[in-house]
């Protein structure tokens, strides 16, 4: 029995002296992080002690993990109510598309733009984020640069994720990849010079 009690007593220091360590990582910024992105409302930051890029929301202070700083950066970042979405780039490679929630750490990763042919490279150049945690962007697959040779031609695709789950609603090469807007629930874009519109649900 003393035993036992021992051993209960080791695993509750243990896990509460895990609790301490992530609880030491400071939301806000000051010494020892180095933000990269803010907002008035939270930040992505690196934290110098361990090389780990963390995400913050200050009004509910715990720093989410994020990922491994070495060879990550955040082309794109969009905060909205308690949510974060970024356009994550691994070693100018692939793009990534994520949506966390500040509040639990969850995080949401979705494929950004059609594969062609079993192979993608693709790039986001839009992004919006609605405050309860739908996202919608614009990815192109297979520019004609970098690592991406002898591309078959673009293809550029307008993607969201809402309670609905993840939608394509439009594709074609005369999308303006940068013309992506939300105002409320309603997603615009230019497609061969025409607005185009799709709502968020």
């Amino acid at each position: 029995m003393q035993l036992v009690w021992s051993v209960a007593v080791a695993c509750a220091v243990s896990v509460a002296g895990g609790a301490s360590a992530q609880a030491r990582i400071p939301c806000r910024p000051g010494s020892g992080t180095t933000t990269i992105v803010r907002s008035t409302r939270a930040r992505i930051f690196e934290d110098e002690r361990d090389g780990n890029d963390y995400a913050c929301l200050y009004s509910d202070g715990h720093a989410r993990y994020l990922s491994s700083s070495e060879h990550y950066e955040y082309r794109l970042v969009r905060f909205a109510g308690s949510y974060l979405a970024y356009v994550q780039n691994i070693e100018g490679v692939d793009d990534h598309v994520g949506v966390m929630n500040l509040r639990t750490g969850r995080v949401g990763n979705y494929e950004e733009v059609r594969p062609i042919d079993n192979s993608v490279c693709p790039e986001v150049d839009s992004l919006v984020l609605r405050s309860d945690g739908a996202a919608a962007w614009i990815a192109t697959n297979f520019l004609a640069q970098g690592f991406c040779e002898n591309p078959p031609g673009p293809a550029i695709e307008v993607r969201l994720h809402d309670r609905h789950g993840l939608r394509v609603v439009d594709s074609g090469t005369g999308i303006m990849p940068t013309s992506l807007r939300l105002s409320a629930s309603m997603l615009q874009w230019v497609d061969a010079g025409h607005v185009r519109s799709a709502t968020l649900l």
